[in-house]
């Protein structure tokens, strides 16, 4: 699928474990972990059939990743399948092209950046304005996305107290 350098930046959650160098990527059943160098992310893609569970799995080894010192400085974000932002496109991109010249996932967009600074000759700090532009709008849609569903499974679980309250009721009267 991918060359070995690439694939070490990314990790598929095979129950409670973490596996390195996944077979597959982007199966709609399985959550993975991929690290982006260039943004400093490390991306939890959860396919659209994943479980909940996994997902929760996928943070907390997001999280131990972080405390490793070469991903010290990196936050991490969901991204649900159907709902991936731009920056995160260039990924599922570079790995449906089957770029093997690439040393880890992001890296075209740095070589995309690299090339806007040669031929337009842009500022750097405007460049980097830009960045943290995109990579705001990126947060706050993963955010909304993670509120929408946290609102969802709060919704069923007061749905689903109130059929048990019911219940109890129920068995009062008789």
């Amino acid at each position: 699928m991918v060359n070995t350098k690439y694939s070490n930046y990314i990790y598929q959650i095979n129950g409670e474990q973490l596996k390195s160098n996944p077979d597959t990527i982007f199966d709609s059943n399985q959550v993975y972990l991929i690290i982006d160098k260039n943004l400093q992310i490390i991306w939890i893609w959860a396919g659209s059939q994943s479980k909940l569970f996994h997902r929760y799995i996928a943070s907390s080894w997001a999280g131990k990743l972080k405390s490793k010192k070469e991903y010290y400085n990196y936050t991490y974000e969901l991204i649900k399948q159907g709902r991936e932002n731009e920056d995160f496109i260039t990924i599922i991109n570079e790995i449906n092209e089957g770029r093997m010249d690439l040393n880890y996932p992001g890296e075209s967009r740095a070589l995309k950046i690299d090339s806007k600074k040669i031929s337009l000759n842009q500022p750097s700090d405007q460049l980097y304005t830009q960045k943290i532009s995109t990579q705001k709008v990126s947060a706050i849609k993963s955010i909304l996305s993670e509120i929408k569903e946290m609102q969802m499974h709060v919704q069923y679980s007061m749905e689903h107290i109130g059929k048990r309250i019911k219940r109890i009721e129920e068995i009062l009267e008789k």
